[in-house]
């Protein structure tokens, strides 16, 4: 449903109007009628139309006021009025269509039509943007940017095999068989970043991708699949002994 309000100082032109958006385009919804500069503006607020029917000159002021005292037009304007002198200054407005009292249908119709064309784009635009924002995030998840004195690296999450703290400092070991990269950073920010991605803090000074254990033994020492060993606390040990069983 798209929300709408009437801005109309004449009673019979307000309902008028609203007779005709009702009977011929039932998918737009009239939420209100006002008649001044000051309850037009408390509803455009409240309601959050995505259309709204302006008449320009109203009771103690006119639709200019209305624009004007709104931090921002996020809704299609149809100005409506009995004069056309006001057309050029109506234009910077975002202003949809302009019609001249008294209405005729067809001329709304095709006013209305126009204005869904418009709104639908507009739609598919937006869910567009919001597609594109979700998969870039979605990227930027998969990656993990460390900083070093004299460098940056942007590593793979799904290299990464694990993570060893150094005092304040943490060592990322990755499946590239790199040295180590050392983070200024310590273990606790990165288990906190990293526990969506099937990271486990397995010891105190270790966090480990669940994907590159191959096995641990009656000693609590975690075997990795690039050889290197890691210790196992005790009160971690039944949930990676599940894992393992899982895989």
């Amino acid at each position: 449903m798209i929300k709408s309000i009437i801005v109309e100082d004449e009673f019979n032109a307000q309902n008028s109007l609203a007779k005709l958006i009702r009977y011929t385009h039932k998918d737009i919804q009239v939420m209100a009628m006002v008649d001044n500069v000051e309850d037009a503006i408390s509803k455009i607020k409240e309601i959050e139309p995505q259309l709204v029917f302006l008449d320009i000159e109203l009771s103690g002021g006119n639709a200019f006021q209305i624009l004007e005292a709104l931090e921002s037009i996020s809704f299609k304007i149809i100005f409506t009025t009995a004069y056309d002198e006001f057309a050029i200054k109506a234009i910077k407005f975002n202003t949809l269509d302009y019609l001249l009292k008294p209405i005729d249908s067809e001329e709304l119709d095709s006013c209305l039509k126009k204005f869904k064309e418009t709104y639908k784009q507009e739609l598919a635009y937006k869910d567009a943007v919001q597609k594109l924002t979700q998969f870039d995030k979605k990227q930027q998840q998969q990656t993990l940017l460390i900083k070093t004195t004299d460098q940056q690296y942007i590593l793979d999450i799904k290299d990464i095999i694990r993570c060893q703290a150094d005092g304040s400092y943490t060592t990322f070991f990755t499946a590239s068989g790199s040295n180590g990269i050392m983070s200024a950073r310590n273990l606790k920010y990165y288990e906190n970043l990293l526990s969506a991605h099937s990271f486990v803090r397995v010891h105190q000074s270790h966090l480990v991708n669940l994907q590159y254990i191959e096995s641990i033994n009656s000693r609590n020492v975690i075997r990795l699949t690039n050889g290197q060993e890691v210790p196992l606390a005790t009160r971690k040990k039944t949930y990676i002994k599940q894992f393992l069983d899982k895989k």
